[in-house]
Formats: structure tokens, C-alpha cells, sequence
């Protein structure tokens, strides 16, 4: 009898294992299988979108262009850049030497035929050097310059004239006797055929000017014509 049992529980513990045995291999192919067809699996791409047979193409800027104006070269802001350094500094006879015979300097004080005029070099040297000695000016700064140079191509309104241009803005520290005053200012140069300006056409606050050193000298020069 008991070798009856012990035959029967040999035979069950002999399943039991073949089982755990059968199932321990079923698992391991399954996580190969895993592996190998899944993440492994180097073979799947990935859905790519083709691109529009329409695809837009690349913009462009057209070059823009004016009638009326082109771009002049550096060179005219460098010279209207050195000359009003020669301004600034109160070397009026080197300035001049910039400057052409028949130039044309335009004060800030009126419409276009109202407007102050100094007319010819020796006019223009003349008022700037008794307005040194007249204003009590000590000295004068120019800085962040801006230079604008234009060859105006087509016949501009007010009797301006055609040719080359420097369109320049600054800012001007003015001291007199010991007090500052603070401008911005835009000198309008015009060039001639020899590279040297013959028309001034200037625009800034003067009432700052006139209340600095209390004297209003333009009416003065108005008053001596």
C-alpha cells in the first residue's frame, strides 16, 4: 500500500515539474518574442507626410527704388560730418574752406520765404564770427550724429536744389558763460560739382539760444539789412 502512494506522489511531482518546466520555456520564448518584434524591431518606420508638391516658395524683397532720389556715396556725410566739426570747434576760416564762394546759409526762423539768409562765403564766416564774440558761447559739442546722404534726382519744391545731399541730425552742447544748453539739430547740406556746400538749410530750437544769452541776433541782422 504505501508503495502504491509513494508511486502515485512521485508521478504527480513529475507532472507538477514538467509543467513548471513547460511553462517556464513558454514564458522565455514569449519575452523573446517581445523583444525581438517589438521594441527591437529596427525595421518599423515611422509614418512620415510628404511634403506639398505646392510647397511655397522662399519671398524675396524687391529692391525698392524712387524716382526722385537715390542713395548718394559715404563720402558726403563724411564731409558734412568734418565740417561741422570745424563749426563746433570755432575754426570758421577752415570751415570756409568747405564752404563754396556763392553758399547759401538758412536760419531757422520762417517759411521758406521768410527765412533768414546769409548769402555768399564771406557773409556766412562774417555773422558766425561776431556771433562768437557777441553771444558769450565758451564752447560747443557735437555727438550722435546721424548722416541721411541723398542724390536728389528730380526738381524738389521751395527752390531746393537737385544734386547731392547730406540729410544729417545731432545733438549739440552749448555753453554760455558757464551754462549749458542742450539741442538737437538738423543741418541740411547741399553739395556742388567740386565737393563743396553751397547751400545750408538748418532747423533747431532758438529759443533756448535767445534765452541763454539774451540777445535774439538774427532780428538784429535783420534790422541792419
Amino acid at each position: 500500500m504505501h508503495k502504491i502512494v509513494r508511486s502515485v506522489f512521485i508521478v504527480n511531482h513529475k507532472t507538477k515539474t514538467m509543467k513548471k518546466n513547460y511553462l517556464s520555456r513558454i514564458g522565455v520564448l514569449a519575452t523573446t518574442a517581445l523583444f525581438t518584434f517589438g521594441c527591437g524591431n529596427t525595421s518599423v518606420k515611422e509614418p512620415t507626410v510628404e511634403k506639398a508638391a505646392t510647397e511655397a516658395a522662399p519671398t524675396t524683397t524687391a529692391a525698392v527704388t524712387n524716382s526722385r532720389f537715390t542713395i548718394a556715396p559715404e563720402e558726403f556725410a563724411e564731409l558734412s560730418e568734418k565740417a561741422l566739426n570745424h563749426f563746433a570747434k570755432f575754426e570758421f576760416d577752415v570751415w570756409g574752406d568747405m564752404l563754396a564762394e556763392n553758399v547759401l546759409y538758412t536760419f531757422p526762423d520762417g517759411d521758406t520765404d521768410t527765412r533768414t539768409k546769409l548769402e555768399g562765403k564771406a557773409a556766412v564766416l562774417g555773422w558766425w564770427k561776431a556771433w562768437k564774440e557777441k553771444s558769450g558761447v565758451e564752447s560747443m559739442t557735437m555727438s550722435e550724429f546721424n548722416h541721411f546722404p541723398l542724390n536728389v534726382t528730380e526738381q524738389p519744391k521751395g527752390g531746393a536744389l537737385m544734386g547731392n545731399y547730406d540729410f544729417c541730425y545731432f545733438s549739440n552742447k552749448i555753453v554760455f558763460a558757464g551754462k549749458p544748453v542742450l539741442l538737437r539739430m538738423n543741418f541740411i547740406a547741399h553739395f556742388n560739382a567740386d565737393k563743396k556746400i553751397d547751400r545750408y538749410t538748418t532747423y533747431y530750437d532758438r529759443s533756448v539760444i535767445i534765452k541763454a544769452t539774451g540777445k535774439n541776433m538774427i532780428e538784429e541782422l535783420k534790422t541792419t539789412k
